[in-house]
């Protein structure tokens, strides 16, 4: 591998994304937009937004939220499966595909918010780095980055290390503090999740601005 290229990741399927029933699946989709919705809301503190994206958008559950709130929304996806869906569902939404999550085809500052859902916490932490650099990169003066990722350093499951191996690490609200500076946490709040999942815990929805 050259130095600046990244290698390739194992695919997800769709049953690595929706791990439970339909039924459990439909209310999870609900509460997470609840919670998307509400942190929206305080960025765009009721006026419609110039931009919005989500880094890492899979088949687009969220786009939806972010077109309530910004006038652009653009979602970055490197499955090729997931980026298809993605653009066959929201057409209005500008999709691209790409081969890493630290290259974004966007200017400086091309956002007023920036969204993660459950991304950075399966990369591992030498591409984290790049990634979160990425982020701060698209956020425009003013804007804010919204991450919802596992915040529990003891829940770890795969190694971390390598790439092509799917991961969850858990990094403290600390941690993602130090990687988006110098953005301030504003605000953190549990992620909710559907009661029949078997842990309560999921993390945090972690809330980021000047």
């Amino acid at each position: 591998m050259t130095e600046g290229t990244e290698r390739p990741f194992r695919p997800w399927t769709i049953r690595d994304v929706v791990d439970v029933d339909v039924p459990a699946f439909a209310l999870r989709t609900y509460l997470e937009q609840a919670g998307v919705r509400r942190f929206l809301a305080r960025a765009s503190g009721g006026r419609r937004l110039r931009a919005a994206a989500e880094v890492g958008c899979g088949y687009g559950r969220l786009l939806p939220v972010l077109a309530e709130f910004a006038d652009r929304v653009a979602g970055f996806e490197r499955q090729p499966e997931f980026a298809a869906e993605a653009a066959r569902l929201h057409p209005a939404a500008e999709i691209s595909r790409v081969t890493t999550l630290a290259n974004l085809p966007a200017p400086d500052a091309a956002f007023d918010v920036v969204l993660t859902f459950t991304v950075l916490q399966h990369l591992p932490d030498p591409l984290v780095e790049k990634v979160a650099r990425e982020i701060r990169r698209l956020r425009a003066p003013g804007g804010h980055v919204l991450l919802c990722e596992e915040t529990d350093p003891s829940h770890l499951h795969g190694d971390p290390s390598v790439e092509t191996e799917m991961c969850t690490v858990g990094r403290t609200p600390g941690t993602y503090s130090r990687l988006l500076a110098p953005l301030r946490l504003l605000e953190s709040a549990p992620r909710v999740i559907e009661p029949t999942y078997p842990r309560a815990d999921v993390g945090l929805y972690l809330f980021f601005g000047e």
